[in-house]
């Protein structure tokens, strides 16, 4: 059995953005992405980050990057020197090359084809780099960008959890997408 490797620094270039390493300089674009109300109601914060707390948490997420084997890929996608998203690979389980991702684009970038292309650079890290067997991702029945995004990356729906989630008191479905390395 091949073991999980740890990819590092990571840079994986698409058509239209990159996905890179996190900077010092991603703080105050990462800070207006996550409060943008219009993003913020998708996401399953229960109150947006102070810049001093984001400030603190890109510099915690650039200390975990050094861990071996790395557990979280947290990367900026860029457009040339704009930040336009954020990508997530997290390896849940390192025995069996489970892992699972998740994205955010910023709104005014919508409709572009960017989520899209974040998830399948996010795939390629974690087959291709990393090794997972499996990746997931689950999003909100009802959003329907996010569900495209995800069908289109060439990831199956398994299932809904109903009340998955209690964000802001109320409670989310969820419906879990995965793909495993065979499918690709």
């Amino acid at each position: 059995m091949t073991p999980i490797r740890s990819a590092r620094p990571v840079r994986l270039p698409g058509p239209r953005c990159i996905l890179r390493e996190l900077g010092d300089a991603d703080v105050a674009p990462l800070y207006a992405l996550m409060t943008d109300p219009r993003v913020f109601d998708r996401v399953l914060d229960e109150q947006p980050p102070s810049p001093d707390e984001l400030r603190d948490a890109v510099s915690a997420w650039r200390a975990e990057a050094d861990g071996d084997p790395r557990p979280v890929y947290r990367l900026a996608a860029v457009d040339g020197d704009r930040l336009v998203g954020m990508g997530t690979l997290t390896v849940e389980s390192p025995p069996h090359r489970r892992g699972e991702i998740g994205y955010v684009v910023h709104a005014d970038h919508w409709g572009r084809g960017l989520g899209s292309e974040i998830a399948g650079l996010l795939l390629r890290l974690a087959f291709e780099q990393v090794g997972l067997h499996r990746v997931e991702a689950t999003t909100r029945p009802d959003h329907v960008a996010s569900v495209r995004v995800l069908e289109k990356a060439g990831m199956r729906p398994e299932g809904i959890s109903r009340d998955h989630l209690l964000v802001r008191g109320s409670w989310w479905d969820s419906v879990r997408y995965a793909i495993l390395a065979t499918d690709r």
